[in-house]
């Protein structure tokens, strides 16, 4: 009887916790306002990785290397310096912009926010958007040469996982746009023809480049 109690107060100490944990982050995400920052970073760095990883699969083609090797290699390097740089650029940029604030802010209360919610906010708030900013385009650059992890096991055929990759870009790239429509409350048609063509201009300057180097 005692084992079962004392498991019993242990899952409603854990259940404590976690709502608070979820309590906490609520606030954190209301008080920082991060909502509408991670949205922007998402998209923005995930457009960017999709874009990167049609300029490397561009570029196999044009130096005549399409090989599932050298494409994952390149593709998945891309992907991570996107992501490390992605990490530190947007938590160092959020970091100082919010210590600014929060100075500004101590200065005009005369008091110290630094372990207040609001101070914990606007590290969590420099987080999130630090790991949003990394991850997405390591996010879009896997998806986006997904296809060639079964071409270098052998399942496709690398031209085959070439074409499909160029596939999952522009889908990607059109999910994007279509989002960023809904987001605007405006033409969604607009947002997704205009990000699918960022896809289709970097194609023809392949296609230039292929002209000039043959």
């Amino acid at each position: 009887m005692q084992l079962e109690a004392a498991d019993s107060s242990d899952s409603s100490n854990l259940l404590m916790i976690l709502e608070e944990k979820r309590d906490n982050f609520k606030h954190y995400l209301k008080i920082s306002g991060i909502g509408e920052i991670a949205r922007r970073y998402f998209i923005m760095n995930a457009f960017d990785g999709a874009v990167t990883m049609l300029g490397i699969l561009i570029g196999a083609y044009v130096g005549g290397a399409v090989s599932p090797k050298i494409i994952l290699s390149a593709g998945l390097g891309a992907g991570i310096a996107m992501g490390v740089s992605g990490f530190f650029g947007a938590y160092l940029a959020e970091e100082a912009e919010r210590s600014r604030r929060i100075r500004s802010l101590e200065k005009a209360l005369h008091i110290d926010l630094d372990d207040t919610l609001i101070g914990r906010a606007a590290t969590f708030a420099a987080v999130m958007a630090a790991l949003i900013d990394a991850l997405s385009p390591m996010l879009a650059a896997l998806i986006s040469i997904s296809p060639f992890i079964l071409s270098f096991m052998g399942i496709l055929d690398p031209w085959l996982s070439y074409m499909i990759s160029i596939g999952l870009i522009l889908t990607l790239l059109l999910i994007l746009g279509i989002f960023l429509g809904k987001v605007s409350g405006e033409n969604t048609l607009y947002y997704a023809l205009a990000t699918t063509s960022a896809g289709l201009v970097t194609g023809l300057i392949g296609i230039f480049l292929q002209v000039l180097f043959s």
